[in-house]
């Protein structure tokens, strides 16, 4: 240490200060070493690796090519080249990388291993598992590769192969929280409750106080009708028990228990509460918002859609009807989609839009870099906490406006969302305890309409199905979440006001018919009462099971959306209880909007005798059937331009009052434009001709 120009000290004394945290220090040194000798391998990718860590990754790359015109065999810059693309979401080149690595060192677990990240990100399943295979066969205890094996298995539908993978990680590692929510999310999806159950309870075990625990306690005793161990979790909820985990194990925790809570009887206080603790730490754990340093370019009011979901799912296809028709010659529509999914439905949405990226394999500040390019006056988010939702990138605020859209009945509960879009009806302004984000109110209903054309009538039939020909079919096409207690006492009393009526489940995966048994006969409900619709291969089919149903009872305190829509296009009454919670209020809001109010009650007791009322009165069912209709044909909640142009202002209200600069901006040049549209001079017949 003693000699200045010793390369090797200067690379030994680099390592223990980065050992030790001292960063400038080893970067230092190491710069000192390969100063001294620029064939020192080791010291170029020790300090291209730290330029990585520092976010450099574009100066690693470059250190790294120099590196190999001089040693071009060298694994260790191969590696290091490959953790640069890596960090730069270039797949292939990663991939290669690591090849080269490997192929010069060929027992390096970690390369095997990074080859499997960069083949999993560029989406080549097989070979990912191949090389995670690989890297475990050299080091068997490299959990990271078992996980992410587990993850391709599971990708791949090997469902089987998927639960061995998670449940060998928690054999050596029994606290990883990853691993037992993975394990849980595949043996739910597959239909295996009882072994979902089973997996949750040894979570419960070795993770007793972490929040992922809570929130996944909420939906296994929810299934399993536990109510007494469901009031003891929300219990420890409400005295803020569940504290263990790292931040950002707690943020995901929290995106889940905001998410799931509104299926539950709670407080709006708990729910509130929460909201504002996930705002705090979202704020610590993806950092400030980043400033807007360039003013706004001339043109359109220019307004970004983010969603998972631009594809054959409820949400996207309910947004298609209101994209379709935005005012082009006003706005500029741009479509960012959080996921690689592709199908028929994504064409369609694309068509809506300017111009569609996808954001999917990129990082969150590396996507918010790319949306903040297009200079957008208001990103709207239609994914909150939903499969695909990506709230890093909202966190960025990469738009002078952020508004988040109704993909749940809650909020993204962020600092950097200006407006929870919402209607006069959905919400209650002032009625409950105020979120994070400020409530935006549109004219009409918040929700699109969208109109289904149903499959041939004899698709669904009573006598197929065992449905007895003078019975009164009820509807409850519910998932098991929202079966709550009250939810279930209340159809219990309905079908006791009702001798001959039964109650239609409509299980999304018929393995979960005997969880819908089990819920129903807690709450006292004969078994003989319940009747099984099965699900229909496409949404005519799904639409023709409402022929079979004579009304349609709205859950609680989660009520329906698509639900409640489907069944009024088919002329199919819904009846709901309005509660005070945009959970409870978005069937009442459908109706409002759509002028039929007979069959929203206020209490329990009144959500029962309407029932009763439509099963035991036929002039009854016949007139509001008849107001369905006339709602359909002539309302406002169905006219799908006038819903967009009420959009449209809800977003003009919002810029005013955020960025009343920038909606200046782009109404001068609407003018400016429209003003040199009509100072143009007219076309005579030759040179419209020409």
């Amino acid at each position: 240490d003693q000699q200045p120009g010793h390369a090797p000290a200067h690379y030994l004394r680099a390592i223990l200060a980065r050992d030790q945290g001292a960063v400038d220090d080893a970067l230092t040194d190491l710069r000192a070493a390969l100063a001294e000798a620029p064939e020192f391998d080791g010291a170029r990718a020790a300090l291209a690796n730290l330029l990585v860590d520092r976010g450099d990754a574009a100066g690693a790359r470059a250190l790294i090519r120099e590196g190999l015109a001089l040693s071009p065999r060298s694994a260790a810059l191969w590696r290091a080249l490959g953790r640069a693309d890596l960090v730069q979401r270039d797949a292939a080149g990663a991939a290669a990388a690591f090849g080269e690595a490997i192929a010069r060192e060929p027992e390096h677990a970690d390369a095997h291993y990074n080859q499997g990240v960069a083949l999993q990100m560029g989406n080549d399943l097989g070979g990912a598992a191949r090389a995670y295979q690989r890297a475990l066969a050299l080091q068997p205890d490299l959990a990271d590769a078992e996980f992410n094996l587990g993850v391709v298995f599971d990708q791949q539908g090997n469902v089987d192969a998927a639960v061995a993978a998670f449940t060998q990680v928690l054999a050596r590692a029994p606290t990883n929280v990853a691993a037992h929510k993975a394990l849980a999310e595949t043996l739910l999806a597959a239909g295996r409750v009882d072994a979902w159950a089973s997996a949750f309870d040894r979570f419960e075990r070795n993770c007793p106080d972490h929040p992922a625990v809570a929130a996944q306690a909420l939906e296994v005793c929810a299934f399993r009708g536990d109510y007494p161990r469901l009031e003891a979790c929300l219990d420890g909820l409400r005295r803020r028990r569940y504290t263990a985990g790292d931040e950002v194990e707690v943020l995901d925790a929290l995106q889940q228990l905001i998410f799931l809570l509104h299926y539950f009887d709670v407080e709006p206080e708990l729910i509130a509460g929460y909201e504002r603790s996930h705002a705090d730490l979202a704020r610590r754990v993806y950092g400030a918002p980043w400033p807007r340093a360039t003013p706004r370019r001339p043109g359109r009011l220019r307004v970004g859609y983010l969603s998972g979901d631009f594809r054959n799912h409820v949400m996207g296809k309910m947004m298609w009807e209101a994209l379709r028709h935005h005012d082009h010659g006003r706005f500029e529509v741009f479509g960012y989609a959080t996921t690689d999914a592709r199908d028929a439905w994504t064409d369609r949405i694309r068509s809506t839009f300017a111009r569609f990226d996808t954001v999917a394999s990129l990082s969150d500040a590396e996507a918010a870099r790319r949306i903040a390019c297009d200079d957008l006056d208001v990103l709207v988010d239609l994914s909150t906490h939903t499969k695909g939702s990506r709230p890093g990138i909202l966190a960025r605020k990469p738009a002078r406006v952020q508004i988040t859209h109704v993909a749940t009945a809650g909020a993204t509960a962020m600092s950097t969302i200006d407006f929870k879009l919402t209607d006069r009806h959905a919400d209650i302004e002032g009625g409950a305890t105020p979120g994070v984000e400020p409530l935006l109110a549109m004219d009409g209903c918040v929700y699109p309409w969208r109109r289904v054309e149903p499959a041939p009538d004899e698709l669904f039939r009573r006598d197929v199905l065992g449905i007895a020909a003078d019975a009164v079919v009820i509807g409850a096409f519910s998932n098991p979440l929202k079966l709550s207690r009250r939810c279930l006492a209340l159809w219990r009393d309905v079908l006791l006001r009702i001798p001959r009526a039964v109650l239609a489940f409509s299980p999304v995966n018929p393995a979960l018919r005997a969880t819908y048994i089990r819920l129903a006969t807690h709450a006292g409900i004969d078994g003989d009462r319940i009747v099984f619709i099965p699900q229909g291969r496409d949404d005519a089919e799904n639409q023709a099971r409402y022929r079979l149903v004579d009304f349609v009872l709205d859950p609680m305190p989660y009520g329906g959306v698509n639900g409640t829509i489907e069944a009024l296009g088919m002329g199919v009454p819904v009846v709901t209880l309005a509660g005070s919670r945009h959970a409870e209020r978005s069937s009442y809001s459908i109706l409002v909007n759509l002028g039929v109010t007979d069959t929203i009650a206020h209490t329990g007791a009144e959500y029962v005798d309407i029932a009763a009322r439509l099963a035991g009165d036929a002039q009854r069912m016949r007139s509001t059937r008849e107001a369905i209709a006339r709602g359909i044909a002539h309302s406002a909640l169905t006219d799908m331009p006038s819903h967009t142009r009420n959009l449209e202002r809800a977003y003009l209200s919002a810029l005013a009052q955020r960025a009343p600069e920038a909606l200046a901006m782009a109404e001068d040049d609407r003018q400016r434009g429209a003003q040199a549209i009509d100072a143009a001079p007219a076309l005579g017949d030759d040179d419209r001709a020409a």
